[in-house]
Parts: C-alpha cells; sequence; structure tokens
C-alpha cells in the first residue's frame, strides 16, 4: 500500500509537469490588446473668416475614432494606437449684414491615413489621459462648399455657386484625449487643425467621444 500511494503522487507529479505551459508555449501565445471604437462629435471653430462674418463655433459629426491600447493586468493601459479618425463636417454659415446677405454651405469630410502598420497616431496614458507622442498622420479634407449671396466672390470668400475643397494630408498634433474612468467616454480641448486661403479661414475642432464596441484582438508584429 506504500508504495502504491508513492506511485500515485509522482504519476500526479509527471503528470502536472507535462499539462503545464512551458516558457516557449507561452512565448508562442498572441498578444492581446484592447481595442476600442468611439462615435465622436466635434466643435468646429472658425476664425479670420472674410470681414469675420463667418466666425463662431459649428457642431460638426458624426465622427468615428479607433483607439488600441495595451492590456495592463486584464485592462486597458500603457501604449495607445489611433487605428482610424474620420469626421462628417455639414454646416451652414448665414450671414446678413446692412450690406451684405450671404449662405454659405459646408459639406466634407475630414479623415487620417493609417501608416504600413495601420496606425495613425502613437500616444500613451498617463492615468485618465491620453497623451499624444505624434501627430495624427495624413490629416486631410475632401468636400464641397456652396455660396450663395452678395458676399460670394469677395474678400477671399467662396465663388458663387458650388467649389470643390480640397484641402491637402498634413500632420495635427491632436490635445491630450481625457477619458471618464471606465474609459467609455472622452473630450480633447479645441486643436487647430487647419487653415485655407479660399475658402478664408482657421480651423479649430473640439471632440468628445462615447464608446460603442470593446474588444481584446491580437497585436499584430509590426504595430508592437
Amino acid at each position: 500500500m506504500r508504495y502504491a500511494r508513492i506511485y500515485s503522487a509522482v504519476f500526479a507529479i509527471g503528470l502536472a509537469v507535462a499539462l503545464a505551459p512551458t516558457d516557449e508555449a507561452e512565448a508562442d501565445a498572441p498578444r492581446c490588446a484592447w481595442q476600442i471604437d468611439y462615435d465622436v462629435a466635434a466643435n468646429l471653430k472658425l476664425t479670420e473668416t472674410p470681414m469675420g462674418e463667418g466666425d463662431g463655433i459649428y457642431r460638426i459629426g458624426p465622427g468615428h475614432l479607433v483607439l488600441r491600447w495595451e492590456d495592463r493586468g486584464g485592462r486597458p493601459g500603457g501604449d495607445v494606437a489611433m487605428l482610424a479618425y474620420s469626421m462628417a463636417e455639414p454646416f451652414t454659415i448665414k450671414s446678413k449684414t446692412l450690406v451684405w446677405t450671404t449662405t454659405v454651405v459646408t459639406d466634407t469630410k475630414t479623415s487620417a491615413t493609417p501608416d504600413a502598420c495601420g496606425v495613425v497616431a502613437r500616444g500613451v496614458a498617463e492615468g485618465r489621459t491620453v497623451r499624444w507622442r505624434t501627430p495624427v498622420r495624413g490629416y486631410h479634407t475632401d468636400g464641397t462648399v456652396t455660396c450663395k449671396g452678395s458676399l460670394c466672390g469677395k474678400f477671399s470668400a467662396p465663388p458663387p455657386g458650388t467649389m470643390d475643397l480640397h484641402i491637402p494630408a498634413h500632420p495635427v498634433w491632436f490635445s491630450p484625449f481625457v477619458f471618464s474612468p471606465d474609459l467609455q467616454t472622452f473630450t480633447m480641448a479645441t486643436t487647430h487643425v487647419a487653415k485655407t486661403s479660399m475658402p478664408k479661414q482657421s480651423a479649430e475642432v473640439a471632440l468628445s467621444g462615447r464608446e460603442t464596441r470593446r474588444a481584446c484582438v491580437p497585436v499584430a508584429e509590426c504595430a508592437r
């Protein structure tokens, strides 16, 4: 009986060792990161418009943004990669003075361009704040601007009728994202994004986002 107990103990230890994951197996296991999608809205602030008639803050959206977070003990944290950014920008400026009556309708979309690893910008989480270490890559705007009224074509205002608007890709440094404790919502303070001569204006955006989807996904080798 004594030898039977010894044999059983040795067999159990051997089985546990055989079933235990090796360092090599753990190294081969796919890495996991937290990918979170957000619906985004924005306030667009325009300044330096012709005669100041278009200066103001305009609500735009909807937008879409995707962030990939490192896994830190089963929670998102550490390094953060922005994988996608896009924003619909429909808004209307109506100007009426003693001399000018003008309506300008803008229908554009702004997007960012990911690199070969599918990353738009890189940052790091510091508590509930993500600070960006690189600018948003390939920030560009495309769409149309339609001008009707007496100011059209004057003082660098858009010409009468509809014109194509294309703002070439350029880097934009986003302000830090400040998140709720559960990372389900965030805000970004006003950030300068573009300045154009036709139509004449300087543009800034402030963002607010709300989570729509969260998943733990494998990380591609080049994105690590």
